[in-house]
């Protein structure tokens, strides 16, 4: 199972220019409830942040895409 714990370590072990695809039923499951919550959407932006991320909300293939710089 997806915590914010394991996609964390995923996200630091990844090489730059990586993308890691998080769908929103992972998002869901990870930040509860999940997409559009505002506070959701605000905490994955925070660990994307510190996880030297940026993110994209694709919303026509219902997923977040994380990218390591």
């Amino acid at each position: 199972m997806l915590t914010a714990a394991v996609l964390k370590s995923y996200l630091l072990d990844m090489p730059r220019g990586h993308i890691f695809d998080l769908t929103y039923a992972l998002f869901a499951d990870v930040f509860p409830p999940g997409e559009p919550d505002i506070a959701a959407r605000e905490n994955l932006r925070l660990l994307a942040a510190e996880c030297n991320c940026d993110l994209v909300n694709n919303d026509a293939e219902g997923r977040f895409e994380l990218k390591r710089r």
